[in-house]
């Protein structure tokens, strides 16, 4: 993003919400305006503003419209995007969100994606997030997620409802650990509807999308339940990867 492309940006933020957040959620430097990263860091976000997929939003190469996962699986949700490349700042600053108890970094990334959504006209009725099981829950002490969609509302002034629609009812193992396949078979049957969606539009909003297996299973459980259309939100992706690399990816993880 160019320079002028950033001042639009912060006068656009700073007109959402005031700043209550004076450090860099990458770094940890003092900042002051409404970005949320300093001057060196800032140099490390990367939009998502590449070739996408035309279903799921993550970035892809090649002459292909649609990832590697959109094209031979079966999708539940109607369309998904995210706002910025999992890499770099934003891959840090998710990092020390789900494992370094920085859950106040989830108003600055909020704002982001009411940017976003405001920017691209998303139409929603409903805002929700993916759970997290009970056990996980109280070892993180927050939900991620939840703090962002409840964030997103509050700066959007949403009349939408945000609701807990969605219930981990499963344990499951960690995803980043596990391959493609077996993310699938993870998450099956680990969600349950708890609210009622009957004919509503609903967004997820999240902070990672990877190979989408999360966002497909809530989408699938809710349009089993009457929803109309389910959305994904998310506040990064990660590029699409070969299956060669995302088994490599994995197998790295489970040593460490």
């Amino acid at each position: 993003m160019s320079k002028r492309g950033f001042s639009v940006l912060k006068n656009a933020l700073g007109r959402m919400v005031v700043p209550t957040e004076y450090t860099c959620i990458s770094c940890g430097r003092d900042v002051f305006d409404e970005l949320g990263f300093c001057t060196e860091c800032i140099k490390d976000v990367v939009f998502n503003n590449g070739k996408i997929c035309m279903r799921c939003g993550v970035g892809i190469d090649g002459e292909e419209d649609y990832c590697g996962n959109c094209s031979f699986d079966k999708m539940y949700f109607d369309r998904s995007y995210a706002v910025f490349s999992y890499e770099g700042a934003i891959q840090r600053a998710v990092l020390d969100i789900k494992f370094n108890n920085k859950g106040d970094y989830t108003r600055v990334l909020a704002r982001y994606l009411a940017y976003y959504a405001v920017k691209h006209k998303l139409q929603f009725d409903a805002v929700c997030f993916p759970p997290m099981s009970r056990q996980s829950l109280r070892k993180r002490r927050y939900n991620q997620s939840q703090l962002l969609a409840a964030h997103f509302c509050d700066i959007m002034n949403c009349k939408v409802r945000y609701i807990d629609a969605l219930v981990k009812v499963k344990e499951t193992k960690r995803q980043e650990t596990l391959s493609k396949t077996e993310r699938k078979r993870n998450l099956t049957g680990a969600f349950k509807v708890s609210a009622d969606v009957k004919g509503k539009n609903v967004l997820i909003v999240d902070d990672v999308k990877t190979t989408g297996a999360t966002l497909n299973e809530c989408a699938k459980v809710l349009k089993k339940a009457g929803a109309a259309t389910v959305i994904g939100l998310t506040v990064s992706a990660r590029k699409e990867q070969t299956v060669f690399e995302e088994e490599q990816e994995a197998n790295v993880k489970i040593k460490e």
